[in-house]
């Protein structure tokens, strides 16, 4: 009898139906890119609607399109015979109402041959608005939506949509989650960028942020209007850091870097240098050949640390001495002693070391007040603390609860409870007792206070040793 679900020998693939989403921490933090994108050069994508002209010959019809946005390169054919419709005496539109977008025909003319006739349209329609912010968790996803990273300009690759380059920067670097906006702007001057930033006021799920620009003229405007809404925000509870960079206008790198850090003096705000990264945009789409690397401006690389930033496995990680991936290389790199120099400005410096890799010196802020404030990783342990306290607390339903000493007992418990475990988890080393007590002003308050030690990084190990020449005799053993 014959063996019961019998295979030859081989190999058998399936592809299952369902992707499989990779799983997302719920401490993760969420990067937006703000990039521009001329009206012109908006991503597109390509759709051919399929619709039935029921309507007695000569009547007119409406038909909906499946996608809205600006609508380009729209082309009406009889879907039985494939002719070609044209516009005039035969159909009117696309037209765009209210995020719907319609098209009607207007005749019954030889291109329509009689009702049941089936039409195909075909159009180019943008994915993105401007203005618009979506969030990602995978890069094929930016890439479907926000479009190529390149296109080709005779060959030659040219940034097609800055969003997509910095989403996969970041992606290459550790992140796990990015939101991305083509901002408004009638040019692309820094000022539209701020006021994109500025439109997230309030807001919380945006933890990082990265202009995709550089512009001297507006430097004073966009950076450090970053560096005072993001004070401003955690003022009101909301702890958010930029990371700039910038690009080959800059021809005095050293001297540069000092103006923006004393004018942006934050320390939620990190510089990005060198100022031009090499990178390989890989094989032409259109030629299949490759291209060979390109410049790109040094804000990218800032796109990439603020990846690299989220991508270790807790904020207290510093990003000091890690790789960077996704370029090739820098271009004209300055001397060591120069590099120590922008450090010391508080510039975060990315170096190619000479096995090729390209590695960060260390972490800092624009704010050198101390080796705290200018330390990226000590920074950010007390904003991840203070989400940590609220988010806890806020869950806890003592806010709403009589107060009572059971009350009291209760917050104890929980605020105990919280500082040990991220002293279990290494987001700090220590703790003092908090303190409890009752606001004299509003006896509906309780204050807490208590202190914290950072887990700190390591930065320097000094080794000091010396001949002896008096330790005796050798011997051979």
């Amino acid at each position: 009898m014959p063996i019961a679900n019998y295979q030859t020998p081989g190999v058998y693939v399936t592809q299952g139906a369902n992707p499989i989403v990779n799983s997302i921490s719920s401490t993760a933090l969420n990067i937006c890119f703000l990039g521009y994108v001329p009206s012109g050069n908006l991503p597109t994508n390509s759709q051919t609607d399929v619709f039935q002209y029921t309507v007695a010959s000569g009547g007119s019809q409406t038909f909906t399109l499946t996608q809205s946005g600006t609508i380009s390169n729209f082309t009406l054919t009889n879907n039985i015979t494939g002719a070609p419709i044209v516009a005039s005496g035969n159909y009117t539109g696309p037209t765009t109402v209210s995020g719907v977008t319609t098209f009607s025909t207007i005749s019954g003319s030889t291109a329509f041959v009689q009702n049941q006739t089936w039409v195909s349209a075909s159009y180019n329609y943008s994915t993105v608005v401007p203005g618009q912010t979506v969030t990602f968790t995978d890069f094929n996803s930016v890439q479907n939506l926000f479009g190529p990273a390149f296109t080709y300009t005779n060959g030659s690759p040219v940034i097609n949509s800055p969003c997509t380059l910095a989403a996969y920067l970041a992606f290459q670097n550790g992140a796990q989650v990015v939101s991305l906006q083509n901002i408004v702007s009638s040019g692309g001057a820094s000022a539209d960028y701020l006021t994109a930033i500025q439109s997230f006021a309030g807001t919380h799920g945006i933890d990082v942020f990265v202009p995709l620009v550089y512009d001297s003229s507006a430097l004073s405007g966009l950076f450090t209007g970053m560096g005072q809404f993001f004070k401003a925000q955690a003022n009101n509870g909301i702890y958010q850091r930029g990371f700039i960079g910038m690009d080959s206008t800059v021809t005095d790198l050293i001297g540069t870097s000092s103006a923006i850090t004393n004018t942006v003096f934050s320390p939620r705000m990190t510089l990005a240098a060198p100022n031009v990264m090499t990178y390989n945009p890989g094989i032409n789409t259109t030629t299949g050949l490759t291209t060979g690397t390109v410049q790109i401006p040094g804000y990218y690389l800032a796109a990439a640390l603020a990846g690299l930033f989220v991508g270790q496995t807790d904020v207290y990680v510093p990003i000091t001495n890690k790789r960077v991936g996704g370029f090739t290389g820098v271009p004209n790199q300055i001397t060591s002693a120069n590099s120590t120099t922008l450090q010391s400005y508080g510039v975060t410096v990315v170096r190619q070391q000479t096995s090729g890799a390209l590695v960060v010196r260390q972490g800092l802020t624009t704010d050198t007040t101390n080796w705290i404030t200018q330390e990226l990783s000590i920074q950010a342990i007390g904003d991840r603390l203070a989400n940590i306290l609220e988010d806890n607390l806020s869950n806890s339903n003592l806010i709403g609860s009589p107060l009572t000493n059971a009350t009291l007992s209760a917050l104890q418990s929980f605020v105990l409870a919280i500082l040990n475990q991220q002293k279990a988890n290494n987001l700090i080393q220590a703790f003092t007792t908090p303190t409890y007590s009752q606001d004299p002003n509003n006896l509906t308050r309780v204050n807490v206070a208590f202190q914290y030690s950072p887990t700190l990084p390591l930065n320097y190990i000094n080794i000091a040793f010396s001949i002896n020449t008096a330790t005796g005799a050798l011997q051979i053993v």
